[in-house]
């Protein structure tokens, strides 16, 4: 049974069989003339691509080249600047919303078979990615920005592990983007513009060749080379600005000082591209955020007087780079990468820089990490102490809403898989103020 639910889940979608996804939006910089949105979606052969229908005109898609050996083809279209209404084989598209008011954030969604590690991607109790997704898309979002990691099934199902993960693809393939993402992720892709943010599990060693191809906005013009660290990028949606960070290479617990470098330049040019006070910064991983102290549970049973393992900090490169660049203009960065939801707001810092607050969302459907304590309040990260912080250890997804477009509060919901609000944190100049009823509009002043 649980063999059967994992094909129904992942049927293509087909219109007259020859798509393999909805169409979907994803997000870039603008350009002269368009608005730095295409139009993409996947299909059986190369001349399968549809046309389009933009303000009622018709055109074809192009094919998206070149495709890379083990991968279906991908079909763009570029929506110039003033497209009012468009639609691919009668799905009528979400186009980019100038000054989003609701905003869905969430990452690290694939299901994890990794030698021993077995997650259950057969039943989505355990691997729940599609109910997540499907409810997220209930939310009618202007906006949805996935922080990273996208496919989790790099070794074939082993043999002892049939019922949990029998008939899994696995690697860098059509076949496991569709199971890991496109196929679980069809109600929320077709439901907003995207803005997709390249994960390790997405790095040089990984599923590279999928990422660039699919899901990167840019022009895909290499299939075997991988780029290591692609440029940075920001998306402009009237005056509400997000940054794109590719940090799928950074060492997390090492001071690398030719990543410090890179993460420096390309901070710098971020901030040189801002044109908002209250921009936001997205990666992968975090700025500033804890991962748990990782003891085992034979040394917790050893160590009696120490019953919660110390959570640790991480990013070391990014942490340093962010204070060589001093960049401003940010008021949040979403990441994921620790497979929790956490959020964090700092002290004032010094008159040089403020620093965001840092929400991770990456409790989208892999295994989730180990717990960290519910509050990290008065923890020194980095030389500035944390002064409000939540953490829940659930699947689920971060909506994010304001009440107009000239607003610059924002309310940061947590939502469980079946879209139930667990806390409320509002966001204004950099800060947060928690602990606020998960479903009243309560705002910060400031």
């Amino acid at each position: 049974m649980r063999i059967l639910r994992f094909l129904l889940l992942t049927v293509p979608l087909a219109v007259g069989g020859q798509t393999l996804t909805p169409a979907w939006v994803v997000l870039g910089e603008q350009g002269q003339g368009h608005t730095g949105a295409q139009v993409r979606i996947v299909v059986n052969q190369p001349q399968d691509c549809p046309r389009i229908q933009v303000d009622g005109h018709e055109q074809p898609m192009s094919l998206r080249q070149p495709v890379p050996v083990g991968l279906r083809p991908a079909c763009e279209f570029t929506l110039p600047a003033n497209a009012k209404r468009a639609s691919v084989n009668s799905q009528t598209l979400h186009l980019p919303h100038k000054n989003p008011l609701t905003v869905i954030a969430l990452g690290d969604t694939g299901c994890r078979v990794k030698g021993a590690r077995v997650q259950g991607c057969n039943d989505p109790a355990i691997w729940p990615f599609a109910q997540v997704a499907g409810n997220a898309a209930m939310q009618n979002p202007d906006l949805v920005i996935h922080v990273g990691d996208y496919l989790y099934r790099e070794d074939m199902c082993p043999a002892d592990a049939q019922d949990e993960c029998g008939g899994n693809p696995s690697g860098d393939n059509w076949e496991t983007w569709n199971a890991d993402f496109f196929a679980p992720a069809a109600k929320l892709l077709a439901a907003a513009p995207w803005a997709f943010s390249r994960g390790n599990h997405e790095d040089c060693n990984r599923a590279w060749r999928g990422w660039f191809y699919y899901l990167d906005p840019r022009p895909f013009a290499k299939s075997e080379t991988c780029e290591k660290y692609s440029a940075p990028y920001v998306i402009k949606l009237g005056k509400f600005e997000v940054a794109m960070l590719d940090s799928a290479a950074v060492k997390e617990d090492e001071t690398e000082e030719t990543q410090v470098t890179e993460y420096t330049k390309q901070l710098t040019d971020i901030a040189a591209r801002l044109t908002t006070q209250h921009a936001w910064l997205v990666d992968h991983h975090p700025f500033w955020a804890f991962k748990s102290g990782g003891k085992s549970d034979e040394r917790r049973r050893e160590d009696k007087e120490d019953k919660e393992d110390e959570p640790r900090s991480i990013s070391a490169p990014l942490e340093a780079a962010w204070d060589r660049a001093v960049p401003k203009g940010i008021d949040l960065v979403l990441s994921g990468h620790i497979h929790l939801f956490e959020l964090l707001s700092f002290a004032a810092g010094s008159k040089r820089s403020i620093r965001p607050v840092q929400i991770v969302a990456g409790d989208g459907g892999t295994d989730l990490a180990e717990p960290i304590k519910a509050s990290v309040n008065g923890i020194d990260v980095h030389g500035i102490k944390v002064v409000a912080s939540e953490s829940q250890r659930q699947f689920g997804y971060t909506a994010l809403n304001r009440a107009g477009k000239k607003d610059q509060r924002w309310r940061a919901v947590l939502k469980n898989r079946e879209r139930v609000g667990l806390l409320a944190c509002a966001i204004k100049n950099a800060t947060a103020l928690c602990g606020l009823p998960a479903e009243d509009i309560i705002y910060v002043s400031r």
